[in-house]
């Protein structure tokens, strides 16, 4: 499309030629003829002087350059949006495979894309525009929204809810049974798990995750969240709106996250905690006590982050801040010996 096309789709100002052919986008370093690029902030915007880009998507205010500019007020958010324009293709309805399993009673919206060797179980709801992917399952009784994306061998166990737009990758389980057992005679007998889950709108969760289904009640994830590979979420557990969940993240059960909560990897949450709203976690921290709203929390067992550097501050100097200890104590033991 032409730049001027591109700068109307992204509500950005143009300046420089508008007639520019714009075939793709692409980082800095990649980009080439034809296509355009992006720098997040003014750091970083001397590095354009070596691109090879046709255009850029830049921040508001940023000066004339050698090459077009679409000026934004967030560029990484129009970038992506131009991504999405270039390279993620319109989904074409394929309609249900006649290798596909449906079950009985099963409702099936309108224009589905369900593949081979993919399952809906009895009694199961799916929405309209839905992909379900080769190997995935949805067990009986449980719910898909619309526009919902289900990658390949993903497991959606019976009785679990599914809101709109939410994509889940392959390998990903959600129902499964949560970890529950009572010890009795030496013996650790299983409790049954007899809840859901419910996924709100717009989530999206990663490869390999594994999603518990509540003992009573339902395991949630509200509206918006984003969950890496590998995380996961025992049975209970509530997660906020628009939470941000890095990989290998462990959540123990009936924790509770608030909304715009931010982990990084490795994360690992002790059972039946509460952490605030807008709360940020640096890798591997570990969180044993209920965390206010608004902090910023790191180490192990994690605290304030200012307390936390100030730990690590220290550690490199116990050596010499024992051998001080153990020189003082000395000296007091003759000073008291002195005395007396």
């Amino acid at each position: 499309m032409k730049l001027f096309e591109l700068a109307q789709l992204l509500s950005a100002e143009l300046v420089g030629t508008q007639d520019i052919e714009i075939t793709g986008a692409a980082g800095l370093r990649e980009a080439g003829p034809g296509l355009i690029t992006y720098v997040t902030d003014g750091k970083h915007l001397r590095e354009l002087d070596g691109s090879h880009a046709s255009a850029a998507i830049v921040p508001l205010g940023t000066a004339e350059r050698d090459m077009p500019l679409l000026l934004v007020k967030n560029p990484r958010y129009a970038f992506s949006l131009a991504l999405k324009h270039f390279y993620v293709d319109l989904t074409v309805p394929s309609g249900i495979s006649d290798r596909s399993s449906i079950g009985a009673g099963a409702v099936i919206g309108k224009d589905p894309s369900i593949h081979p060797f993919a399952v809906v179980g009895a009694g199961a709801r799916i929405g309209d525009r839905v992909v379900l992917f080769p190997g995935a399952y949805v067990g009986d009784g449980s719910i898909l929204g619309d526009d919902c994306v289900i990658h390949a061998n993903v497991s959606i166990r019976e009785g679990v809810t599914i809101g709109n737009r939410v994509i889940i990758h392959a390998g990903t389980v959600i129902g499964s049974d949560g970890f529950g057992f009572v010890t009795e005679g030496g013996i650790h007998h299983k409790i049954p798990q007899v809840g859901g889950v419910v996924i709100g709108d717009d989530v999206e969760v990663g490869a390999n995750c594994s999603i518990d289904r509540a003992t009573l009640g339902n395991t949630v994830i509200k509206t918006g969240a984003k969950l890496d590979n590998q995380v996961h979420l025992a049975h209970n557990v509530v997660i906020g709106e628009h939470c941000l969940i890095a990989g290998q993240v462990g959540i123990a059960g009936s924790s509770t996250l608030g909304s715009y909560v931010v982990f990084g990897g490795q994360v690992g949450v002790a059972d039946h905690t509460t952490v605030g709203d807008r709360v940020m976690a640096g890798g591997k921290a570990v969180i044993a006590k209920d965390v206010p709203p608004g902090q910023i929390i790191a180490g192990n067992y994690a605290m304030p982050i200012r307390e936390w550097l100030k730990v690590q501050a220290v550690l490199p100097k116990l050596p010499e801040l024992k051998k001080l200890v153990v020189d003082l104590e000395r000296r007091i033991a003759v000073i008291e010996k002195k005395d007396c």
